[in-house]
């Protein structure tokens, strides 16, 4: 049976699943050449994300193209397809004591290569980074069925571009990523969440303290009291309006190092009693932390995004709606927002805070600026589309709307 799918209510769109490479630049240049969009989709985790599609075509399913290309463990590289899963290649870097540390909600499922297309990060991007930190070498197919590569073993880029930097975050508008290679760190052999509560009004100050923390610490989450309670976790009762947790990740010796320290610092804070959450149960509060921006039961989904001086200014003016369920990267400036069922948009109350709309209804994204604000590289961004696309055939509508 052919199977097609719907993208933003669009479609319906035939699904193909190429199972090489040179399928895969077939198909698109078979597309492009009867005038067709092309759509990638991988593992579906992320197709609400952005506007609707503006051109009928076909939807390409990557994940047959999975496969780990070279691992030269020792030099803390691997390349692989881009088809592979999140999970299957963190699995693949354990079995070294490696890692990539950067978190993807529903890694079973979210391919490498859509990762990359979004730049999805997590908790961990205070002390890690994002994906684009990590990515060295990229293959492409472009519009003309030619598998493109830069970056890697390739001395120069092609055209003058960074292609590898303008391929992440692109949401898929400048081609088809067909392989990644990614430079990859030691897994730390201890992980550890210290939570602990507070209340709104002591949110900068806390804020500040963990900024400037001798600790280290890879991640800062805050939560309020819904999003907390999303979560199905509860190691302490938390009366306060919000629950930090704070992630340290290194050699034990080291972790009991910055826990102590992390704690003496606390002592001179407005916080209530800490908690301590290591082993198996960390690494199951990473996955609820991660897996919340992508909460399959929100209707509504948007970031905001602010200087992370103003993210206690912020979380305490959204706040003021208790029905919202909210989670924040406290020292990165990126704040989360789940509205109630039946809420309508409003933007983030406080100057210079930009935002995306992670999900909606379809029929809003008519009027919604689901990318933010427009921003003065906005242009820029659709004259690289023009040049490196300009028979507009990869995820048209998706980025820009109108190409």
């Amino acid at each position: 049976m052919n199977e097609s799918i719907l993208i933003d209510d669009f479609g319906p769109l035939p699904v193909h699943r190429p199972a090489t490479v040179a399928d895969l630049c077939r198909l698109v240049k078979n597309a492009a050449a009867t005038g067709q969009g092309v759509y990638p989709v991988g593992g579906r985790t992320m197709l609400d994300i952005g506007l609707p599609p503006i051109k009928p075509g076909i939807a390409l399913n990557t994940t047959a193209l999975n496969q780990v290309i070279d691992y030269p463990a020792r030099d803390m590289t691997i390349t692989v397809q881009a088809g592979i899963t999140m999970a299957r290649l963190q699995e693949t870097l354990a079995a070294e004591g490696q890692w990539l540390p950067v978190d993807v909600p529903d890694p079973e499922h979210a391919t490498l290569g859509g990762a990359i297309a979004l730049n999805i990060s997590g908790p961990r991007r205070f002390g890690y980074g994002t994906l684009r930190d990590y990515v060295i070498g990229i293959s492409f197919v472009t519009d003309d069925g030619d598998e493109v590569k830069a970056g890697g073993r390739v001395v120069k880029n092609v055209a003058g571009y960074d292609l590898m930097k303008l391929q992440v975050g692109a949401v898929g508008t400048l081609g088809v990523i067909t392989q990644l290679t990614l430079k990859v760190k030691p897994k730390p052999t201890e992980s550890l969440l210290v939570t602990f509560h507070c209340e709104t009004a002591d949110l900068g100050r806390i804020l500040d303290l963990l900024h400037a923390s001798r600790s280290r610490p890879c991640a800062v989450e805050l939560l309020n009291r819904a999003a907390w309670q999303a979560g199905g976790i509860n190691p302490l009762d938390y009366p306060s309006e919000w629950v930090l947790a704070v992630g340290l990740e290194e050699k034990e010796a080291t972790i009991d190092w910055q826990l102590a320290t992390l704690v003496a610092e606390l002592n001179s804070a407005s916080v209530g009693n800490h908690a301590e959450i290591s082993g198996l149960s960390a690494t199951r509060v990473w996955r609820v932390l991660t897996d919340l921006q992508a909460r399959p039961e929100s209707k509504l989904i948007w970031k905001a995004n602010v200087l992370p001086s103003k993210a206690a200014e912020l979380a305490h003016a959204l706040s003021r709606k208790e029905s919202d369920l909210i989670h924040a990267e406290g020292l990165n400036g990126i704040i989360w927002v789940h509205s109630a069922e039946g809420s309508r948009f409003e933007p983030p109350p406080i100057a210079g805070a930009n935002f995306t709309v992670r999900r909606c209804p379809t029929a809003w994204k008519k009027d919604l600026p689901v990318w933010g604000r427009p921003t003065n590289d906005r242009d820029l961004m659709r004259r690289v589309k023009q040049t490196l696309d300009p028979r507009n055939v990869f995820n048209p509508g998706r980025l820009f709307g109108d190409l």
